[in-house]
Parts: C-alpha cells; sequence; structure tokens
C-alpha cells in the first residue's frame, strides 16, 4: 500500500487556503478571518493566518515578541492558557460549531460579526459534508481590551460517509457587545489588536496546543487512507462548489442589469420563428432555473418563437400559454414572413387600442416596453411583463397610452392594455 505524504498533504491544504484568499478578495465577497469554514479539518495548520485580519505581510515566524510589544502599546503577559473557564465563551463556541454543522446561516449572523449574503454560501455548502461538531475545549488567554479574549477552539468533526472524527483547532477573537453578550469579533481589527493577536498566538503554549492538535490530526489520517484521500481532494470540491454558487448570484445580478435592455417581441415583428427542442430540456414559468417547471420538451417537439431574450432564455408558446427555455437547447428550424402592414393587422391593432381602458387599472396582455415618450424610438425606461397591473393615466389618439408602473411614469402602447 502506497505510503501517504502528510507533509505534502498539508502543505496542499495551506496552498488551497492561500490560492482562495487571492480569490476571495479579488470578488469581495469574504474576510480572509472567515477561511476557517472552508475546510474542516485544515484550521490547525493556519491558525496564524486566522489571527492576522489579512492587514499584515510578514508571518508571524519573524515577529520578535519585543517588536510586536512595542508596536501593539498593551501589556503583553505570558500567562498560561486557561481551559474552559469561562462558561460563557464555551456555550458561545458549541452554539457556532453546532450551527456550522446544520448550516445554520441566522443563528451564525447573531453571534459572530461580518457575516454577507455570499459568506452564507460558504457555510451551507460546508455543512453539507459535515455530520457534526464536538467542542472538545476551549483554551482562552485575555485579549487586549477589557472582556477581549482569544479563543482556541478544540474541536473533532466527523463528516459524512466517515467513522473517524478529525481534530482542529480554530482561534476566534471574542468580545462583548452592547447588550453584554459574547460574540464572535470577525471584522478587521485596528493594526495594534492584530500585532497583540499575533504575539499572543506564538506563545509557548499556544505553539505546544496547535503541535499537539496537528499529532492527532496525523494519526487519524494515517488510520484510513480513504479517509486521507477525501481530505486531500476537499478544498478543491468545496472550492469548485462554492464558485458556482456564486457565479449563479453574479449571473442573477448580471440579468438584473441588463434587464433594461431587453426588448419584446412585438405582435406586428415581420417574422415568425419556429423552434425545436435539440433535447428534452425543462419548460419553466419564468427564466430562471429556479422558477417552477410547468412542462418538459420533448426532442424536436417545435414551438412558436415569442422573444429570445439577452440573459439565455427563449419565451415560446407552451400549451398554449407562455413559458420559458434555455435558449442553448433549442434550433430555429422555420421562419416565415408575416404581413405586418396588411389591412386586417392595422384592423386588428386599432381594434385592441380602442378596447383598452381610458384611465385606471388595466392588466399588460404582453410583455412590453414603457417608454419616455410616445414613440418606438423613444427612452425605454422600463420592461413590463405580462399580466402585470398598470395605472393608466391618460388614453392618447395615436394608439399610446400613459401609465404609472412601479412608481414611473410612461407610455406604452394602448393596443397592450385589457
Amino acid at each position: 500500500m502506497k505510503k501517504m505524504d502528510f507533509k505534502s498533504i498539508r502543505n496542499k491544504l495551506i496552498k488551497f487556503f492561500s490560492n482562495v484568499a487571492e480569490i476571495i478578495k479579488e470578488n469581495k465577497y469574504i474576510a480572509l478571518f472567515s477561511l476557517a469554514f472552508l475546510v474542516v479539518v485544515a484550521a490547525a495548520l493556519i491558525i496564524t493566518h486566522l489571527l492576522v485580519m489579512n492587514k499584515r505581510e510578514e508571518t508571524i515566524a519573524e515577529v520578535s515578541t519585543e517588536s510586536v510589544e512595542d508596536e501593539s502599546g498593551y501589556d503583553i503577559t505570558d500567562e498560561p492558557l486557561e481551559e474552559d473557564a469561562y462558561p460563557e465563551i464555551n456555550a458561545l463556541m458549541k452554539k457556532y460549531y453546532q450551527a456550522s454543522a446544520n448550516g445554520d446561516v441566522d443563528t451564525i449572523k447573531s453571534i459572530k460579526s461580518d457575516i454577507d449574503d455570499k459568506e452564507s454560501i460558504v457555510i451551507q455548502k460546508k455543512s453539507e459534508y459535515i455530520e457534526d461538531y464536538s467542542v472538545v475545549k476551549c483554551y482562552t488567554k485575555k485579549g487586549p481590551v477589557e472582556d477581549s479574549f482569544l479563543v482556541f477552539v478544540y474541536y473533532e468533526v466527523k463528516l459524512v460517509g466517515f467513522e473517524e472524527r478529525a481534530p482542529g483547532l480554530n482561534a476566534w477573537y471574542v468580545e462583548r457587545n452592547d447588550k453584554g453578550e459574547y460574540y464572535i469579533n470577525d471584522e478587521e481589527q485596528e493594526e495594534k489588536v492584530a500585532e497583540y493577536c499575533k504575539i499572543i498566538s506564538v506563545q509557548d503554549d499556544v505553539v505546544d496546543l496547535n503541535n499537539t492538535v496537528n499529532v492527532k490530526f496525523n494519526e487519524v489520517l494515517a488510520s484510513n487512507e480513504e479517509f486521507a484521500e477525501f481530505i486531500q481532494n476537499l478544498p478543491g470540491v468545496l472550492t469548485s462548489e462554492v464558485g458556482e454558487e456564486l457565479a449563479k448570484i453574479d449571473a442573477e445580478e448580471n440579468t438584473e442589469d441588463v434587464s433594461e435592455q431587453e426588448t419584446e417581441v412585438e405582435v406586428d415583428s415581420n417574422t415568425k420563428k419556429t423552434v425545436k427542442a435539440i433535447t428534452v430540456v425543462n419548460v419553466r414559468s419564468s427564466d430562471s432555473e429556479e422558477a417552477d417547471k410547468i412542462g418538459k420538451a420533448m426532442e424536436d417537439q417545435e414551438f412558436q418563437l415569442l422573444e429570445e431574450k439577452v440573459n439565455g432564455w427563449s419565451k415560446i408558446l407552451f400549451d398554449g400559454k407562455e413559458a420559458f427555455v434555455k435558449t442553448e437547447y433549442l434550433e430555429v428550424v422555420k421562419e416565415e414572413k408575416t404581413e405586418s402592414d396588411s389591412t386586417q393587422d392595422d384592423a386588428d391593432t386599432a381594434a385592441a387600442a380602442a378596447d383598452s381602458p381610458s384611465s385606471g387599472s388595466a392588466t399588460t396582455t404582453d410583455t412590453i416596453n414603457m417608454r419616455k415618450e410616445p414613440g418606438t424610438d423613444a427612452e425605454k425606461i422600463s420592461v413590463i411583463y405580462s399580466g402585470e397591473k398598470v395605472e393608466v393615466l391618460e388614453k392618447r389618439a395615436d394608439g399610446w397610452s400613459k401609465i404609472k408602473y412601479n412608481k414611473k411614469t410612461g407610455y406604452v402602447k394602448s393596443e397592450f392594455l385589457d
């Protein structure tokens, strides 16, 4: 059996944290201190990084006691680590790790600062691999200010699918909030607080604790090669999964940004397109993968194309109703020229405009543009989807109506109001 290179595994995990730190920094999603979330069994290897708050470039090993004492301005004593000395802190940590195992973002937000919506994804994804945490001991040292502590939490985690419990060590900066309750302060600290944390984290008893946990960690890896391989691969898996979720959020935000640029297919369009599905694909109620599925399009099944949107979705006529399919799964099979300026079309348009309400509430009968002035060349200020309620302020003789929608005032073609 091939002997596992545990030093290599540790080095790869440390390199992983560095790479993810750069990704997160570039995208401004989460602070470096929160990287402890990403790999639950590797925290012992990066304890010193957790305390630096991404403010200093030099490593802890390069910092002397004298220089840090001078720069921090705080009295640094060599008092030994205290074990489970503060019941309130123990309770805080058990609550935090239980919430982490459950992916309970709301609870974590209530006891830990600086959790944004995007970091919530990291918490939830990580929890999918965790069966439970056991907080074994909380080791504390006094912090730089009153009622503050550096808390070193020794825990054991059970991952889904394995019997082994992997040990780890996390370092946290804990303070009291305005209500007098302890909480985990994960915000960037002023430089002298960071310097204080750095020197505390390299005191002999803290280093000894870190080394002890490392030995236990290696023993667990040595007991099960399959488990060790899983630990080695976990960082890449988590990076990929978190990246996919963050990409979805970016895509949704970009869709909102470009929604004002989307155009509807006018009823009097010169071309009528027929498309077919190139494979079996879900048909949804709106242009989102989160929207309700209302059916399936079978391979080679044909539909009338109503609109091709810039966000990668197409609106089709499905069972007599508007529905949406991803454009990449459709292929145009037929295009027909229509006589949009025919007498009958003009008559139908005029009839629809005549029947539209002259005031009060109205419902849009299609996805339409609301424009700043009456006219198809006027600036578009909003897109109104079919079935939306609008307030009609004025019905004009030129076929346009002045309306109010979502606190905006503009003009739409009267024929699309009912």
